[in-house]
């Protein structure tokens, strides 16, 4: 059979249940939100030949770089076991595992270097962990998604997460990459049924440990072909996916013939407008914390005869809060840019951006002014000393913290003798509204109630105690849409009808709704876990038609790395670990 070098044939489509010819508007099965439902029969607009899918639009296309029209003319053609399309979290970890499974494999990149983001990384350590609470651990994140939850694909990444992060630490480790952090404070305690224990590693950037291991998988034998976006897929006439089409820089194609497998992880699709204005239209005017993200593997797939997953799909905004963990999901109190109180507090980090869409004015910066004073571990007990904040306070005169420069680099601490001096240390001009604020919520705290937010009492400390601090928040980067083609239970991506699409996988943000709450309500770490996990299980199952690694890591091999000076984890203290999981 000849193959078809378009990212889709009619009659993959038929194959599919899309139903070309009929002209059958499926919207309701692609699941794609607010998409406008079109005939399969229609062409698509500008001009092309090529018809469209229910899933993605012209002006999809237009913000990506895929291409419509069949490619024939090619500068070049290879083969290989494996192809990937995308060199970040999980792509190059697809790369570094199909080396060492003994096949051929070629990456294809975007970008003129790996593109990856995130530092931490985490797993579930089972054994140190009781099936019961991790099952019920499991239930309460569904819960904290309301319940739009992918339990399968939650649990791929959660039963080889402790494979996957023991080996991606070995891998780090034999390329120099040493990890700054290694934590166990994300476990849990379930009363009456055990422990979870979650380990977290905290690299010095996933940029960093991605360059290092494709760098070496590039000794060993890949081929990367940087400044080389994927333009198309191709399919046989069965419909089975059995290669990639490259666009070079000089504007030349590659095509790239895949024996066993195509892996998309190519990234979410944060700076595609029309993408993001229907799957998560509400944070089309938050800042992008990345460049060239444009949906690529998502239309490639639904060009294939794969679906996006249904919207909204969950988004991460993220304070650039470098060492701030500590206060993230503490009640401090928070000003906006003109000094007002506008929420509650109690909301924690990852919810900030909702709360803020609604109580900010559209034109405002999203700024977020938290205050606390220097009796924060009596009023805070457990959360942080003194000498912590301080800490924070130099680290901000370390990193250049003149007045105010926290409003350009995401996250600062302040510290003033007085209000006042603290205001001018944060770069306030005109200190009197956040006095008034500040004023405002001291009398609340000094009643024992906040009739303005209906704050818990317990939280209600006032800020009156010299020295204060002052921290200057800026979560209004987009790290990532976390949604989507939809997968079977090996991401292999699945068609209208839940048939899997031969040759074609899906994995990272690229792949799968793991799940679908508002914002990303996971576990600390799971992100750049699960791209980590799926990347490299994806290429294992293709490869094999199993998902058990030829050379499997032992958890155990690393497990020295997170006791701490005592020999012990956060876990052999349950009075100290969260009796509920932990929400940041």
């Amino acid at each position: 059979m000849s193959d078809k070098t378009m990212a889709f044939n009619r009659r993959s489509f038929v194959k599919g249940g899309i139903a070309a010819a009929s002209g059958l508007a499926l919207g309701a099965l692609a699941g794609c939100g607010n998409a406008p439902v079109k005939s399969q029969a229609e062409p698509a607009a500008g001009g092309s030949s090529v018809a469209l899918p229910d899933s993605i639009t012209m002006a999809d296309v237009e913000n990506s770089a895929v291409e419509l029209e069949p490619i024939t003319d090619f500068a070049a053609e290879e083969t290989y076991d494996i192809v990937v399309v995308g060199a970040g979290c999980a792509g190059v970890p697809a790369v570094v595992t199909a080396l060492e499974e003994g096949a051929t494999v070629c990456c294809l990149q975007k970008e003129s270097i790996v593109s990856a983001n995130g530092a931490g990384a985490s797993c579930v350590a089972h054994k140190y962990s009781d099936p019961a609470a991790v099952a019920r651990w499991t239930s309460l994140w569904a819960e904290e998604n309301l319940w739009r939850f992918n339990r399968e694909l939650f649990k791929y990444w959660e039963e080889r997460s402790d494979e996957t992060l023991s080996w991606i630490l070995q891998k780090g480790l034999a390329v120099g990459v040493e990890p700054n952090v290694c934590l166990t404070g994300e476990s849990v305690y379930l009363d009456g049924l055990g422990t979870v224990a979650v380990c977290k590693a905290i690299q010095p950037g996933n940029q960093v440990l991605m360059e290092a291991l494709a760098a070496q998988a590039e000794k060993d034998g890949a081929v990367f072909h940087y400044s080389t976006p994927a333009v198309q897929l191709v399919q046989d006439e069965s419909g089975a996916v059995t290669g990639v089409v490259g666009k070079a820089s000089d504007g030349s194609y590659i095509k790239v013939n895949a024996n066993k497998g195509v892996i998309l992880a190519a990234g979410d699709y944060m700076n595609n407008e029309s993408l993001l204005n229907r799957y998560n239209g509400d944070v089309i005017d938050w800042q992008p914390d990345l460049i060239n993200h444009t949906g690529d593997g998502h239309i490639l797939g639904a060009l294939a005869g794969g679906r996006i997953a249904p919207g909204p799909h969950p988004r991460q905004i993220h304070s650039l809060f470098s060492d701030d963990r500590v206060f993230l999901a503490t009640p401090i109190l928070s000003l906006d840019p003109e000094g007002n109180r506008f929420m509650n507090e109690e909301v924690v980090m990852t919810d900030w951006n909702t709360v803020m869409k609604y109580c900010y004015p559209a034109d405002m910066k999203k700024h977020l002014y938290r205050f606390l004073d220097s009796a924060v571990e009596e009023k805070f007990p457990g959360v942080a000393t003194v000498e912590d904040v301080e800490a924070l306070v130099q680290g901000t005169i370390e990193g250049g913290g003149e007045r105010g420069s926290g409003l350009g680099v995401g996250l600062a601490t302040y510290k003033g003798d007085t209000l006042e001096e603290l205001l001018y240390n944060m770069g306030i001009d005109d200190p009197q509204p956040f006095l008034d604020g500040i004023a405002r919520y001291n009398e609340l705290c000094a009643s024992g109630a906040d009739t303005d937010f209906g704050k818990n009492p317990a939280y209600m400390k006032a800020v009156d105690t010299p020295p204060f601090y002052g921290i200057i928040n800026n979560p209004e980067t987009l790290s990532a849409n976390n949604g989507g083609l939809l997968v079977d239970e090996h991401y292999q991506v699945i068609d209208a009808e839940g048939n899997p699409i031969p040759g074609l996988f899906s994995a990272g943000v690229n792949g799968g709704d793991v799940c679908g709450g508002i914002n990303w309500h996971m576990p600390a770490g799971s992100s750049n876990g699960h791209c980590f996990n799926a990347g490299r299980y994806t290429v294992i199952y293709a490869l094999t038609g199993g998902l058990t690694p030829s050379k499997p890591a032992k958890f155990e091999d690393v497990e020295d790395m997170f006791r701490d000076p005592n020999g012990k984890f956060m876990w052999d203290k349950p009075e100290l670990i969260s009796h509920d999981i932990p929400r940041w």
